[in-house]
């Protein structure tokens, strides 16, 4: 990797420094840029999710329904129970399961037109930053993808190097992420280990 060295300097704007990797020059600040695309982003569409979604008594009474059931359910599994009352204890479990699988999918539903909002808002972002890094790689793989992620790893991108990386897959990534963090910290979901693909017992 060869040192970045600016080039020359404008006023108000900074130049790009390359950086050599892999024998492919490469914008270090262009992958930055990505990743704080994705940041800014993921966190306008989480603050669109509190105002419509998040801060409503609808959310609020089911996600503290299901942290109750979901602590029900994890109690009851722990507790152990001699053989005439087990099976009893059994469809007590499993109709407490149902509660809570039906609260989950009601509010997975309640989300849905959040979701959709911000999938045309995210659509629209990726639109715009791929015009502006069309067949540009912007960062190398340190692995060979599989041929199903290779779809988004190296897509619009020329040539047949799989550990080439397109915009669209730091983007993607990043803003994954980062959704994720935002609502573990400021604790948007319900605190559960349970899921609603989870299979039956």
């Amino acid at each position: 990797m060869s040192a970045c060295v600016p080039t020359s300097l404008s006023a108000g704007a900074l130049q790009v420094c390359a950086i050599k990797m892999y024998g492919t020059d490469l914008s270090l600040f262009d992958a930055l840029l990505i990743i704080v695309a994705a940041l800014v982003t993921a966190s306008a569409s989480e603050a669109l999710s509190w105002v419509l979604i998040y801060r409503t008594d609808e959310y609020q009474s089911l996600k503290k329904n299901i942290e109750l059931l979901s602590k029900k359910v994890e109690k009851s599994k722990e507790q152990t129970f001699v053989a005439s009352k087990q099976k009893a204890q059994d469809k007590k479990v499993a109709r407490t399961e149902e509660s809570l699988k039906a609260m989950s999918q009601q509010l997975s539903a309640s989300k849905m037109k959040n979701t959709f909002i911000i999938a045309i808002f995210m659509i629209a972002v990726i639109t715009t930053m791929n015009n502006s890094y069309h067949a540009q790689v912007v960062a190398k793989l340190p692995f060979e993808p599989f041929s199903l992620l290779q779809g988004m790893t190296h897509r619009g991108l020329p040539g047949n190097d799989p550990t080439d990386c397109s915009m669209i897959f730091i983007y993607v990534l990043s803003s994954y992420i980062i959704r994720a963090d935002i609502q573990k910290y400021f604790q948007l979901s319900p605190k559960t280990s349970y899921s609603i693909w989870d299979p039956p017992k």
